[in-house]
């Protein structure tokens, strides 16, 4: 095959792919990608604000914590006591009949961490 038909053949099939819209598809191709490549930059913005807000509420709640262990020592808090408002507090929402236990659990830490 000469240069010249090898040109044309060339010439013929991008002529053809033209026709057919291959170019138009990988065009509309790119720019969903682009969009998509936008949307899950977007979603991870979004998700890396909700980690953070996650961690922050995090340590307020073990700054509480905290604070309810030194309250505890020096009030003097049964575990009794916890127990009996936990299950008063969790036994209908949890469907547990003693109380969720997942709350007995935390509450009994933090009393533990009070009385050490």
């Amino acid at each position: 095959m000469s240069d010249n038909e090898s040109q044309a053949a060339s010439q013929a099939f991008v002529q053809h792919l033209e026709d057919s819209g291959f170019f138009t598809q990988i065009k509309d191709l790119e720019g969903n990608l682009t969009k998509i490549a936008e949307e899950l930059q977007t979603f991870g913005q979004a998700s890396q604000a909700r980690m953070e807000e996650s961690e922050n509420l995090a340590a307020h709640i073990l700054a509480i914590e905290s604070i309810l262990a030194v309250l505890i020592r020096n009030a003097g808090v049964s575990m009794d006591d916890i127990k009996a408002e936990v299950k008063d507090r969790t036994a209908a929402i949890s469907g547990v009949e003693e109380g969720s236990p997942s709350v007995h659990a935390i509450a009994e830490d933090i009393v533990k961490r009070g009385q050490s």
